[in-house]
């Protein structure tokens, strides 16, 4: 029994010192590309790669000059048949945070999302936060 207790704090101060893996978000995994395929739920959504984004169908457009490009409504109904059209913005990130400035129809607003998980096909995202900008 004497043997396990240092045994066991070596192994606590091993873990412990362990580098914890942060997701490289400038690696090419995410943002940069197309992604669609929006799915949302309670604590924010998914998307995935994409080569394209279909025609009236929601996604985003990562670029490597920080220019965003985002596919949503084209105005303020929301009743089917719904029109999309691509509205400009800018992306940066910030550790494991992505931070949105985007225009939209009825003006412009930003968010920031956390990165939960990222794969070379799909990116699971937490909203963090939102906010609408009047001009």
């Amino acid at each position: 029994m004497k043997n396990i207790l240092p045994l066991l704090a070596i192994c606590l101060l091993l873990f412990s010192c362990m580098e914890q893996e942060t997701l490289n978000l400038e690696s090419g995994e995410f943002p940069l590309g197309t992604w669609t395929n929006i799915q949302y739920d309670e604590s924010g959504f998914t998307m995935d790669r994409s080569s394209k984004i279909p025609e009236n169908t929601y996604g985003y457009v990562f670029q490597k000059n920080g220019k965003l490009i985002h596919r949503a409504n084209s105005g303020f109904c929301g009743t089917p048949p719904i029109t999309t059209s691509d509205f400009a913005g800018t992306w940066k990130v910030k550790g494991d945070v992505v931070e949105l400035e985007i225009e939209f129809w009825g003006g412009k607003y930003t968010q920031e999302w956390k990165v939960n998980a990222v794969s070379s096909k799909t990116v699971r995202i937490e909203l963090l936060k939102e906010a609408y900008i009047n001009d």
